[in-house]
């Protein structure tokens, strides 16, 4: 477990992939931004081109601030990494609009709201 600041990380390398639960925290563009660097660079050690995220934060990110979080995450590396993320709470929506952003951006990331959707399209494709 990694104590963030504003958020709790945990790290478990899987076989295929990396997956990082991210929890007890609120979310924030300061704290959406940490944790993306954090994971640019975790990623980066363990050789990972497959990550899943699941998020499990209060609030969410707001709309204006959505493009400086992608820059982050493509600054951290993780343009080229195929990334699967959860939402465990209430903002679908707002990581969908991120998730379009992401996609011309080049990024590769797909949002869902069970883990085991998420592990299949990461492992298996669409």
């Amino acid at each position: 477990m990694i104590q963030g600041e504003g958020f709790r990380l945990r790290l478990l390398q899987e076989a295929d992939y990396l997956r990082a639960h991210v929890y007890d925290g609120t979310d924030s563009q300061a704290v959406s931004i940490a944790y993306w660097r954090m994971l640019g660079a975790a990623c980066r050690a363990a050789g990972c081109q497959r990550l899943l995220v699941v998020e499990e934060l209060e609030d969410s990110v707001d709309a204006v601030e959505v493009d400086a979080v992608i820059a982050a995450a493509l600054e951290a590396g993780l343009g080229g990494v195929r990334i699967a993320f959860v939402e465990l709470l209430d903002d679908l929506p707002g990581n969908e609009y991120a998730e379009i952003l992401c996609r011309e951006h080049g990024m590769h990331v797909r949002t869902f709201t069970d883990e085991l959707s998420a592990r299949q399209w990461l492992l298996y494709g669409e």
